[in-house]
């Protein structure tokens, strides 16, 4: 009965960390600005409606040392979009945010600038990242990304979210390509990004509707005419 339970145990254990791959991140700043201080590693795949997803994608903290950073961590799920940002950092000027994807490997991030936007390289989609959605950024490669990397709906699903938008289905040429990229995700993630576009569709056709009201509401809204008497010491003489 032992070796039976033992062999359990192990094998709940190994299904527990099977498909479970490390990463590390590597980063540099331009100067020490920020050490002592610490960065924030969040989950950045959730689209702007999902409170509760959101409420539950914050990963971990990462303290700058001598102008570096680094972090090593386990990846259990497929690929996702990540956000680093400055956290609690005195010099507001100093506060950067940069976008990039968390996936097996040694991920390198190097900002030689505060003003310029961050390289990142050292595995393969965030080398397509870095090519297509950061330094030749057009909406061309932001195109060809998303479509390479359909499959991996957390590394796409923040960004083709902005595109799939009820205001833009009738102005935006390229609207039907956004539905083709939709086609070539799973069945769950495509179904969410469709509740995602109607939602957006019936927003847009609300605030049209009221819009003519809450105009006409602000327009009309009662103002505070304020009124000095004469013999106010602020009162200014004219036309002398």
């Amino acid at each position: 009965m032992k070796k039976y339970l033992f062999i359990f145990i192990f094998v709940s254990i190994a299904q527990l960390f099977y498909g479970q791959e490390k990463y590390t991140i590597q980063g540099e700043l331009p100067d020490h600005s920020l050490d002592n201080s610490y960065l924030r590693l969040t989950n950045s795949s959730a689209l702007s409606q999902e409170k509760e997803r959101i409420k539950h994608l914050f990963i971990d903290s990462i303290l700058v040392v001598d102008g570096k950073f680094h972090y090593e961590g386990v990846l259990s799920q497929k690929p996702f979009l990540a956000y680093l940002y400055s956290a609690g950092t005195k010099r507001k000027m100093l506060d950067f945010g940069l976008y990039f994807i968390v996936e097996p490997g040694n991920i390198h991030i190097r900002i030689a600038n505060w003003a310029d936007e961050g390289v990142v390289s050292g595995t393969p989609i965030n080398e397509d990242y870095n090519t297509y959605m950061i330094t030749r950024r057009s909406m061309e490669n932001q195109l060809l990304f998303l479509e390479k990397y359909a499959q991996y709906p957390d590394v796409v699903r923040f960004h083709l979210s902005f595109l799939l938008n009820g205001r833009r289905m009738l102005r935006d040429p390229n609207f039907p390509k956004y539905l083709q990229i939709l086609d070539r995700m799973p069945k769950a993630d495509r179904d969410i990004l469709l509740a995602w576009l109607d939602y957006t569709i019936k927003k847009y056709e609300y605030e049209k509707k009221t819009k003519p009201l809450l105009d006409s509401i602000r327009n009309n809204a009662p103002r505070f005419i304020e009124t000095i008497p004469s013999n106010s010491s602020s009162t200014t003489m004219k036309n002398k």
